[in-house]
């Protein structure tokens, strides 16, 4: 008969014990959850490439083989594209950004266009020849501006204010010449 209550005894100290260990793990929970709220909002000085946060920096060559990138461009909206010279919907893209840029260089607007193409960059200079692109295009043979802005699919794009904060994210080929990207354009040059 000892032994049974003995049992039953050390039972009972194991359940309370569990339940003890239970209430903590509950309370510590319960702390973590309201000192961090379910969503953040973008920390002033973080550098993501989501909309909201600071634009992660870089600096590449570009075809006169200079050291180019966004901080070159502060205070002015900057579309970073990122393209290849063999990427058909990107080569339609192009007569767009030229003409994007030519409406609104003047009014504090840059475009810088990441090549994507590895290896030697002739071929891009020909690209930007034949097509009489204007705006600087940037070499991301080493995969740099790739690693900070990583994607699925090109082309790519970003828009960043003047502030160096990211506005705007566009997956695919885009008219960069319709009513409402011009609109959208002239309110982020006004900010």
């Amino acid at each position: 008969m000892k032994l049974t209550a003995l049992k039953g005894k050390n039972f009972i100290r194991l359940k309370d014990g569990l339940l003890g260990l239970l209430i903590i793990v509950a309370l510590t929970l319960l702390i973590l959850r309201v000192q961090r709220p379910e969503n953040p909002q973008p920390e002033a000085n973080q550098f993501k490439p989501q909309e909201g946060y600071l634009a992660p920096r870089f600096s590449l060559r570009n075809l006169k083989g200079n050291l180019e990138g966004l901080d070159d461009h502060l205070g002015k909206v900057i579309v970073v594209n990122f393209w290849a010279t063999w990427c058909v919907p990107c080569v339609k893209e192009m007569p767009s950004f030229e003409n994007l840029y030519r409406r609104y260089r003047s009014q504090g607007l840059t475009l810088l266009a990441v090549s994507l193409d590895k290896g030697d960059s002739s071929k891009v200079q020909e690209f930007a020849n034949k097509h009489k692109l204007s705006f600087p295009i940037l070499l991301d043979t080493e995969g740099v501006a790739e690693k900070l802005y990583p994607s699925f699919s090109i082309p790519f794009t970003y828009v960043i204010d003047k502030q160096g904060r990211v506005v705007a994210r566009v997956d695919g080929a885009k008219n960069w010449e319709s009513s409402e990207t011009f609109e959208a354009v002239e309110h982020l040059l006004k900010q």
